[in-house]
């Protein structure tokens, strides 16, 4: 792809839709956080030429948190989102149309890779082939269990889970059904995760946990925001000093062009042009 838009490979794609007339979009993003953060790192690796915005009428709204009433709000000046949703949130309006939203980030990815598909020479982030497209539908379905037993964990050991989590008092929390969620996250959904990837990951060096083909998928950018959210917001190392594989593979993911530091995320939510920065100027 080159600055100035989508390598289109001789493909011609058809005329972009006028933003007097198309479809309206609306994505809400708190670059921060868990799911949210993997648009942040989707839109980095789609690598987007900016001009999108206009020409899909596309219209981006950062979510902050207040420092005074702790709660995530909308930048001032943009509209804040529509009662009901959690982050992200795409919000589809159509002329003479009741709103459609997609609430999950899953679900918004695959929404914008049928809409900006690799036939029309955008980047492709689900697989090359069959087989990589199938691992990472494979390790996205494993990532959602371990995300589940990571919330178990952290809600029974972490006091601050409280604004969360629903508990009235620490006394609630159970230190044996911490125990238990460790061990099922640690040795058998990452444990699993990493006999998956290890052959790809070690001996063929590939760059994506998906294994040969493109160089970054949906199930990279899920794995990352994970590894990076525990990291940045709660202070842990996901893979608990474990599971050297997945380390290995980290460490490598985080030179790709496509990653988000955590000064890159924060420059997201505190620039004027902060989530315009996710798009090829």
């Amino acid at each position: 792809m080159s600055a100035n838009g989508p390598v289109t490979h001789g493909i011609s794609p058809p005329p972009s839709p006028s933003p007097s007339t198309s479809t309206r979009m609306t994505l809400w993003i708190w670059a921060s956080g868990l799911y949210p953060r993997r648009v942040a790192y989707y839109l980095s690796a789609k690598r987007l030429p900016v001009s999108v915005l206009e020409t899909h009428n596309i219209h981006l709204i950062p979510i902050i948190a207040d420092p005074v009433k702790h709660i995530l709000i909308s930048k001032p000046g943009y509209e804040e989102r529509p009662s009901g949703c959690s982050f992200p949130c795409l919000r589809i309006e159509r002329p003479g149309h009741s709103p459609h939203f997609i609430y999950e980030s899953s679900a918004i990815l695959e929404y914008f890779e049928d809409l900006f598909p690799s036939s029309q020479g955008y980047e492709e982030l689900v697989g090359k082939t069959a087989e990589q497209r199938a691992r990472t539908r494979d390790i996205m379905s494993l990532l959602t269990e371990a995300i589940v037993w990571t919330n178990v964990l952290t809600r029974h050991i972490d006091p601050s889970s409280m604004s969360w989590s629903g508990m009235k008092s620490l006394c609630e929390q159970a230190p044996s059904a911490a125990m238990d969620a460790n061990r099922v996250l640690h040795d058998k959904m990452l444990s699993k995760l990493e006999k998956w990837v290890k052959e790809d990951v070690v001996d063929r060096k590939c760059q994506s946990l998906s294994g040969e083909g493109i160089h970054v998928t949906l199930a990279d950018i899920g794995v990352m925001a994970m590894v990076q959210y525990v990291e940045d917001k709660v202070g842990r190392d996901w893979f608990d000093g474990r599971h050297e594989v997945l380390r290995e593979w980290v460490e490598r993911a985080k030179k790709a062009d496509w990653f988000l530091g955590k000064e890159e995320i924060a420059r997201t939510e505190s620039e004027e042009v902060g989530l315009r920065r996710l798009f090829v100027q």
